[in-house]
């Protein structure tokens, strides 16, 4: 079916998109609703390397600005062709940098964009602030490497300062190191006490840019992590510099997946860098974030309204959208399951925490019943562990690939699942598959069964509740599945007919009211 004009304006309604011209890469990526956890719709990228021989000849090369003007033309064509006109275009180091710089910028005028030189503050500022949006409450320090420069923020929990550039981008480090690791070290060490830098020590280090993640996802092969998705990862300071050190001198495995050649070639020079700023800055850990630059455009876009979003719910609501299952009709099943799944009662870690991931985790779970029967179990767990969700890591991710599991029956936990999240965390996760696929079987998901019964735990004994109107909806198969979670929380099964408790209903307004806004 072909689209037409109307449509396409229709669908571009709510879209942004953002050119970045690098010193290495000019992409174009197009960015869809929800506003705090945006969706990718394009992507494309070329590699120009127009920050390639600047610090040299001070000049962008004409082959290079051929390449990038090329790309640059079709990027226009295809926004005007989709019917989006909100574009920001910017400029970073490679332009900045070279005395033509200019001419290129009034070369990508004349295509019918307005792009904007960042100042080397501006970039690292900027940056800082799609960490920030990844990692609500980030405190530590940011780090971008790109083609052409490094920059350096600091991030309190609230705001982002010292945003600091210095010459050392992936285009210009097999040069500098050239001269020894003694005058590299040395090179790197005056620039950070040039910018008067002494943040960061005993906090996280947060690494931006593509060489950071290839280098991330170069290491979780070689250890064997059981996730290959580099955003959130995090790695001791102490380990990391044991296994930087080997890659800094070249010795590397040929065969690790999704990382192209050029990107290995370079991780060496970035393995380099790295271990000489860890231990400059002594960081507690090493996080390696996908977001940057351009989600930091995003976010400060941003209303205080919706910053202060949680990213993780808004991007799970809107993915779960498309299935035609809402925040509310979640936190309805969510409510109904919560004195079993320990709610009321604190359960492990922070209830804050634990509460949103339980309420993504009945999400997915209510999302993966609208798919093939064949197909859910390993589609539900994939959405866990191998979907970008924003906001979370892997211990967070196996929670929910473990709930994901539980809800469709399934209560071993696979031994990989304990290298990412404690073995407390995982047994609670089952309790909400459990639970969540009682609460399906039992009543359909439909409000009124809902509000006229109730599950609840009492002197060691599991209790469903049923109005006599609902009795019909209690069978064999729902008492089996009553039977299941029962014996994993180690208590009795019980059915009662009654009045639904008044406390049973307590819970559902703090979920309600948690989740507004998302959709």
């Amino acid at each position: 079916m072909l689209i037409s004009d109307s449509m396409a304006g229709r669908a571009a309604a709510g879209r942004h998109a953002i050119i970045d011209i690098g010193s290495n890469s000019v992409r174009l990526v197009v960015y869809g609703a929800p506003a705090r956890a945006p969706s990718v719709l394009l992507n494309e990228k070329v590699t120009p390397r127009l920050g390639r021989n600047v610090g040299e000849t001070g000049l962008l090369s004409d082959k290079a600005m051929k390449t990038a003007l090329a790309a640059l033309g079709r990027y226009a064509v295809l926004l005007r062709l989709m019917g989006i006109d909100d574009v920001e275009t910017v400029a970073t180091a490679a332009v900045r940098d070279a005395a033509n710089g200019g001419d290129f910028l009034d070369a990508v005028g004349e295509l019918g964009l307005n792009p904007r030189l960042l100042s080397g503050e501006e970039e690292a500022i900027t940056g800082a602030h799609g960490v920030m949006a990844a990692f609500p409450g980030a405190k530590g320090v940011v780090a971008d490497l790109g083609g052409g420069s490094l920059e350096l923020t600091e991030l309190d929990g609230a705001h982002c300062r010292h945003g600091v550039s210095m010459p050392f981008g992936t285009l210009r480090l097999e040069a500098l190191r050239a001269a020894g690791v003694r005058k590299f070290t040395a090179r790197v060490h005056k620039a950070l006490r040039a910018a008067e830098w002494s943040a960061g020590a005993g906090l996280p280090l947060y690494l931006v840019g593509g060489s950071w993640r290839a280098l991330a996802r170069y290491v979780m092969f070689r250890l064997g992590w059981p996730l290959d998705d580099p955003h959130g990862w995090e790695l001791d300071t102490a380990a990391a510099l044991k296994l930087l050190r080997g890659i800094g001198r070249g010795k590397l495995a040929t065969d690790v997946p999704r990382l192209p050649a050029a990107r290995l070639a370079s991780l060496p020079d970035a393995a380099a860098l790295l271990a000489v700023l860890a231990r400059e800055i002594a960081p507690a850990s090493l996080v390696f974030s996908s977001w940057g630059l351009r989600e930091g455009l995003l976010f400060r876009r941003l209303s205080p309204a919706v910053r202060v979003q949680d990213p993780m719910l808004a991007g799970v609501a809107a993915f779960t959208a498309t299935f035609d299952v809402t925040p509310s009709a979640a936190a309805m099943v969510a409510d109904w399951t919560a004195d079993a799944c320990g709610a009321r009662d604190g359960g492990t870690g922070d209830s804050a925490a634990r509460e949103r991931l339980r309420l993504a985790a009945t999400m997915l779970a209510l999302a993966a019943q609208r798919i093939e029967p064949n197909l859910r179990t390993e589609q539900a767990m994939d959405w866990a562990l191998r979907k970008r969700w924003i906001g979370i890591g892997d211990r967070e991710r196996a929670i929910l690939a473990m709930a994901a599991m539980a809800n469709s029956g399934r209560t071993r936990i696979p031994p990989e699942f304990l290298t990412l999240a404690s073995g407390a965390e995982l047994r609670d996760a089952v309790s909400w598959g459990l639970a969540i696929r009682l609460c399906r079987k039992f009543s359909g998901c439909v409000a009124r069964s809902l509000s006229g019964s109730s599950l609840s735990r009492r002197a060691g004994r599991l209790v469903l509740t049923v109005q006599p109107a609902l009795q019909p909806l209690h069978t064999e198969a729902v008492d089996r599945d009553l039977r299941l979670l029962a014996g994993w929380l180690a208590a009795e099964p019980a059915v009662e007919p009654g009045e639904v408790p008044a406390e049973a209903q307590s819970i559902g307004a703090a979920f309600a009211g948690g989740t507004s806004g998302l959709t």
